[in-house]
């Protein structure tokens, strides 16, 4: 397992070396374990959302950016978080496995990492569907929740390559996301994070979670400065696919 962290970078940084990562990731036969923060508040939709009905206004008085996944899902509003992803190349046996089977499989080592802190972080089981453009609204199957409320949303998305599963582990829950659309402003949101069950330095929340993905598939390496250059050099031509085109 190879791992990699990057603090700060803006909405399409973040998704380009989501995406550099998984196109490298063939090089390395390995997995790819990455932990980030993001430079300002930002909504991210799934791949495939509709972005008709975001108030624009409500984004640009706020300063908050807006960016589009290569993941599926429903709208994040990613501010106070800590967002991890991992690559899986098609050369590694996970590259096999169903997109339930991986979900379940990370959302295990997550919950190993945050029980490790003292978080009671519990799996979901049932299916539930989301009726909004909102993430966070229900846990789906195999989301990690904390007092029957998800504190961690997660999606994936599958290339013939690589597949690409990242997610928002809340610190902070912030009930903003639901006025980044006209339709959702009187949505009523379970919101909850782990900073109010307890506070830990985000180093300390992504080291434990580290610990528990090692356990699973080894000593954790780094990538080289090479490595690196490679990837955040290509993050830059794949930046344009995460553009969002309002009213498309």
């Amino acid at each position: 397992m190879y791992f990699f962290e990057t603090y700060g970078f803006d909405g399409l940084k973040n998704m380009g070396i989501d995406v550099a990562l998984g196109v490298f990731s063939e090089k390395l036969n390995d997995v790819i374990l990455r932990f980030y923060t993001w430079k300002v508040p930002t909504l991210s939709l799934g791949k495939h959302q509709n972005s008709d009905d975001i108030d624009v206004d409500y984004l640009k008085e706020n300063n908050f950016d807006l960016v589009r996944r290569p993941s599926g899902g429903r709208a994040v509003l990613h501010w106070d978080e800590l967002t991890y992803s991992v690559v899986v190349p098609r050369n590694h046996e996970l590259f096999e496995t169903s997109v339930l089977e991986l979900y379940n499989l990370i959302s295990r080592l997550l919950i190993e990492g945050l029980r490790r802190l003292g978080y009671p972080v519990e799996l979901t089981e049932g299916k539930k569907k989301a009726s909004t453009h909102v993430c966070f609204q229900v846990p789906s199957t195999y989301e990690i929740t904390m007092n029957g409320v998800k504190v961690v949303g997660s999606a994936q998305t599958r290339t013939q390559d690589y597949i690409l599963q990242h997610g928002s582990i809340v610190l902070i829950p912030h009930d903003e996301v639901k006025h980044c659309f006209k339709s959702t402003k009187n949505l009523d949101i379970p919101l909850i994070g782990l900073y109010d069950y307890q506070h830990k330095p985000i180093e300390e929340i992504a080291e434990s979670i580290r610990l528990s993905f090692e356990s699973r598939f080894g000593k954790a390496k780094t990538l080289s400065k090479e490595m690196i250059n490679e990837v955040m050099d290509n993050s830059e031509n794949l930046i344009e696919n995460f553009i969002v085109n309002v009213g498309k």
